[in-house]
């Protein structure tokens, strides 16, 4: 009887064990980023400023569509964003669709695309497509990067100020849609990870023979109480 209550005891205590080793490690939730397409041009300074800017960035009332003539008189000039949710490697895109206006401008003086992306996260960046009212106008093997932005990825297609990238394709104004498209990788399969984060944790023991040996040391500790238990009701 003494044997077979201790043996119960040890049981439970690596069945409990293991079911507390399980729901405290669960797998670690993936980076998700994402990413928004900057405009400007000179003429009216019609812009999009990257999300960041204190003063016109994200959570603005300039960040959601075309705006013209800022400071002195702010116009609305239409235009519909679609961002991008960066959750792993993969190709993404984002783009300004709908009604917008930029006047009689002939030129970007800037096209780019701001990003949330900390410089070191490990991220590459490639295939930088630049479309135009659906024509690919020109393709980056390799996403020129902006110098003068020292935290986050910012990835420049036109920058009428750096000779560097400045008037290296031709393109006419959009009437329909400006679109960048750009290839992420070295993050790693983010989407499957944080798909494996929002399962249920389980408390039922592992299914086979082979216990960690986390379990394996709690299960020593508890059993090692049951045994002292025991013997003092002897």
């Amino acid at each position: 009887m003494k044997k077979s209550r201790i043996l119960g005891a040890i049981t439970a205590a690596a069945m409990a064990a293991a079911s507390i080793v399980t729901m405290a490690a669960p797998a670690s939730a993936a980076e998700s980023y994402n990413a928004y397409l900057g405009v400007q041009e000179p003429t009216y300074w019609s812009f999009r400023n990257a999300w960041n800017d204190a003063e016109l960035g994200k959570g603005t009332e300039y960040f959601d569509h075309i705006t013209a003539n800022y400071p002195a008189a702010p116009e609305n000039k239409g235009g519909t964003f679609t961002d991008a949710a960066i959750t792993g490697d993969g190709t993404y895109s984002v783009s300004l669709t709908g009604d917008f206006d930029f006047g009689d401008s002939e030129a970007f003086s800037l096209l780019f695309v701001s990003t949330d992306m900390p410089i070191d996260c490990g991220a590459t960046i490639s295939d930088v497509k630049v479309k135009i009212d659906g024509d690919t106008k020109y393709t980056f093997e390799e996403a020129f990067l902006n110098p003068d932005e020292k935290e986050y990825i910012s990835i420049l297609c036109i920058n009428q100020w750096n000779p560097d990238i400045n008037e290296l394709f031709g393109y006419v104004m959009p009437s329909s849609s400006v679109e960048i498209e750009f290839t992420v990788s070295g993050l790693g399969d983010g989407a499957a990870a944080a798909d494996t984060t929002d399962a249920p944790a389980t408390t039922d023991a592992p299914a086979t023979g082979n216990v960690p040996a986390a379990v394996m040391l709690s299960v020593m500790a508890v059993s090692g109480v049951a045994v002292v238990a025991s013997r003092k009701r002897k």
